[in-house]
């Protein structure tokens, strides 16, 4: 029997692309930021950030990532019953219309456990964006154990 957050912990990882540089630098930053803008902006609007970015990020490797953490998000709430299943392999960008629709269309629970869900998601991509794109920042400045809380 496998916990929730194995299964959480592997999908994520399977988001983050390679990267290497200024292009890790991006990811790592972009990925950080997704549980600040789905606490802040919700998930409607969150997602449709994502499904804009992934047609017009700066990178093709960035578009990439958006375009999968859309897919998986999709792919997450049909899996837990909160979106139809058509939505996971649907085409873009007629997908993102559907599914905004969808989202609206919940009632106050539904939507507020689909944030929940997404929630759970986002926060491990941080985590891992964290481990896989190494901070650029200098070190040497750092008290001991500054950052590890």
């Amino acid at each position: 029997m496998r916990r929730i957050d194995q299964d959480m912990a592997t999908t994520a990882a399977g988001l983050l692309p390679e990267a290497t540089g200024d292009n890790a630098k991006e990811l790592r930053s972009r990925f950080r930021h997704l549980p600040v803008q789905l606490h802040g902006s919700g998930l409607a609007a969150t997602y449709a950030f994502i499904a804009a970015r992934s047609n017009s990020a700066s990178s093709e490797r960035l578009t990439q990532a958006y375009r999968d953490v859309a897919r998986q998000i999709r792919a997450h709430l049909a899996d837990k019953g909160l979106l139809h299943e058509s939505l996971v392999s649907a085409e873009e960008p007629g997908v993102h219309r559907e599914t905004l629709s969808a989202l609206g269309d919940m009632d106050w629970a539904t939507y507020a456990r689909a944030g929940r869900e997404v929630a759970v998601l986002f926060s491990w991509l941080r985590k891992l964006a964290d481990a896989v794109y190494p901070s650029t920042k200098p070190t040497a400045n750092r008290s001991a154990g500054e950052g590890d809380r």
